[in-house]
């Protein structure tokens, strides 16, 4: 994406549900692996990023919590682009070798690109069991999932 599309992207989201909250309340709390991934990306689907950064973070918790990374809205208005209007289907879980707090989420990504050719992606998301804040996603890899607004068939290598 060039920079002029991001930042008109980042400012229409961000004033379309980013404001900050605290974190989730102990009844929205992720309590599985894939209760994570699905509140990420009902959030996704709104384009709420407040929201989005509640299930979204690190071993330290949520990015709505630890405001960490710095550029954490950034990176999820970016995220939310990717994966706006893509049906996704939760595959399987996978625990990750020697991270007894990690599992992987197989997530089958179905997009359909501008020339009308439907794109079918598996994708690993890497949740984390972040404590008291429940199950968080902690990874995503974009490119797995292909980049909007190109041909199915191009892939970025490498990142």
């Amino acid at each position: 994406m060039n920079r002029r599309l991001l930042s008109v992207l980042l400012a229409a989201v961000l004033g379309c549900g980013g404001s900050q909250a605290a974190g989730v309340s102990p009844q929205e709390l992720a309590t599985t692996p894939e209760a994570a991934v699905r509140n990420f990306m009902q959030a996704v689907a709104d384009s709420n990023i407040s929201r989005m950064g509640q299930f979204w973070g690190s071993a330290s918790g949520p990015a709505t919590v630890t405001r960490q990374p710095a550029d954490y809205q950034d990176r999820l208005v970016v995220t939310q682009a990717y994966l706006r209007q893509s049906p996704f289907r939760l595959l399987r879980t996978d625990p990750l070798p020697n991270q007894a707090d990690r599992r992987a989420v197989q997530v089958e990504f179905d997009r359909v690109d501008l020339d009308g050719k439907r794109c079918t992606r598996a994708v690993p998301i890497t949740v984390l069991n972040a404590g008291k804040h429940g199950w968080i996603v902690t990874g995503l890899d974009l490119n797995q999932v292909g980049t909007p607004g190109r041909s199915c068939s191009v892939t970025r290598s490498g990142t």
